[in-house]
């Protein structure tokens, strides 16, 4: 992730970078969430075995989970490696919270990407209703996060919000602070997302990206599809709790053991300690 502050200008103009973001995101909605609604059209017709089966791990229990998972981290994998070196590749506007509060972009560059980021997403929605038609919304929501049958809408929140620490956190960590080996963040982020999908999914949808949740619950909105603001606002709400509890806990954990591991080496050499 690049750093939009105390640093040279950026080789790209800030256009450009909006535009990564757009597309970036366009995709991640458009395969993962076009997955999760292609699962739910192939499983119409199939047999329900209680009343909370909605079609997804209807047909192949996790397995479903599974493929929804690694469709989005497909996406985001392509669009981290095409697009990182250009915008960061947030697409996330929760990433983009959590980069903020650490100033490591601008809140006036924060705003731009906002902006691309929720664009990008709503346009990804709207693709998944001209490639699979009417069955896109009228049965598969456009891939729209909502709690699943009897889960409370207060422990979906929770849900998102650990997913959500846990994804930013996935993001400092690898590429922030490239721990990851060189080259491999995008890969790594990628599978981290795709295993909170899979855990989360039947839980709360694991939506664990603003835009990612608002773009398909506004598509259905205008296609006069039934839809969950009250989730979309409770998952908003906690994904950005999310972000921010990363974005604090993290620099103190590697600050403070980094700081630890310096004194310890400095004490085992012979002189004074500093």
């Amino acid at each position: 992730m690049e750093s939009t502050q105390d640093v040279p200008p950026p080789e790209y103009s800030l256009a450009q970078r909006m535009a990564a973001e757009a597309i970036g995101i366009f995709f991640l909605v458009f395969v993962g969430a076009g997955t999760a609604a292609m699962t739910l059209i192939l499983s119409q017709g199939a047999p329900r075995h209680n009343s909370n089966d909605i079609g997804i791990g209807a047909l192949g229990g996790a397995a479903d989970w599974l493929t929804i998972g690694l469709a989005f981290a497909f996406a985001i994998m392509t669009m981290v490696y095409i697009f990182g070196h250009v915008s960061g590749a947030h697409i996330n506007p929760a990433v983009t919270v959590a980069l903020l509060v650490r100033r490591e972009i601008s809140l006036a560059g924060a705003g731009c990407y906002w902006a691309a980021q929720f664009v990008g997403a709503t346009a990804g929605a709207y693709a998944i209703a001209l490639v699979y038609g009417r069955q896109a919304w009228a049965v598969g929501g456009l891939g729209a996060a909502a709690p699943f049958p009897g889960v409370p809408l207060w422990r979906a929140g929770i849900a998102e919000a650990i997913g959500t620490f846990a994804l930013v956190l996935g993001v400092y960590g690898l590429a922030v602070n490239r721990k990851a080996p060189s080259g491999w963040a995008g890969l790594i982020i990628s599978l981290n997302i795709a295993g909170l999908i899979i855990f989360l999914g039947n839980v709360s949808g694991a939506a664990i990206n603003p835009a990612r949740a608002f773009g398909p619950v506004f598509a259905d909105w205008t296609l006069k599809v039934p839809t969950r603001w009250d989730a979309l606002g409770v998952y908003i709400f906690a994904q950005i709790i999310g972000a921010l509890a990363a974005a604090w806990a993290y620099p103190l954990v590697a600050i403070r053991t980094a700081k630890l591991t310096h004194r310890a080496t400095v004490s085992a050499a012979p002189g004074p300690v500093p």
